[in-house]
């Protein structure tokens, strides 16, 4: 009988256990590879089965003060990645993000006027099985519904609806899929 694959399974989970501390809630079987930052004064919370793979570069969830990040079960996110929550960033079931994507609710500066003040959150939903490719920015108020597709490199700022692929910059529809 081997015991080592059981408790190197254990080891394992004690170990990206021990990466997710600082969060406020975690599910069952966490997997943490390499690296994640979690900072700030609000509230991460890892749902069931989250794979965070940190190996190539340093996931980073940064929840200020008021804030919340909400990863749903079976959430994968890669290498180089940073989600920013002033207000409330949630991350659906069985999502996918890419590596070196950036997710934030809010742009932390306005655009005209006193660059000094700071602009308020809007919050920014990913609904259950969303893939959203490498170097994708998503900005606040964006709202991807169920099975939205983004292509590597996409900045997104808006509502995109169920089974739709956007690609570019300002998002387009690349095709609608057909859920039958």
């Amino acid at each position: 009988m081997n015991l080592s694959l059981p408790l190197t399974q254990e080891l394992d989970t004690l170990i990206s256990r021990l990466k997710l501390r600082r969060c406020r809630i975690v599910g069952a079987s966490p997997t943490v590879l390499g690296r994640v930052w979690i900072h700030g004064e609000g509230e991460v919370y890892v749902g069931t089965r989250v794979v965070l793979d940190g190996r190539i570069a340093p996931i980073e969830l940064n929840a200020q003060r008021g804030g919340r990040i909400v990863l749903e079960d079976e959430v994968t996110i890669e290498g180089g990645t940073s989600i920013e929550a002033q207000e409330c960033v949630t991350v659906g079931a069985r999502s996918r993000l890419g590596s070196w994507c950036k997710v934030m609710d809010n742009h932390y500066h306005p655009l005209r006027g006193n660059r000094h003040e700071r602009p308020s959150s809007v919050p920014l939903i990913i609904e259950e099985s969303v893939k959203i490719g490498s170097r994708a920015i998503l900005l606040p108020g964006t709202h991807l519904q169920k099975r939205a597709s983004v292509a590597p490199g996409t900045v997104v700022s808006r509502r995109i609806p169920a089974d739709t692929a956007v690609g570019g910059w300002p998002a387009r529809m690349i095709r609608r899929e057909v859920v039958g």
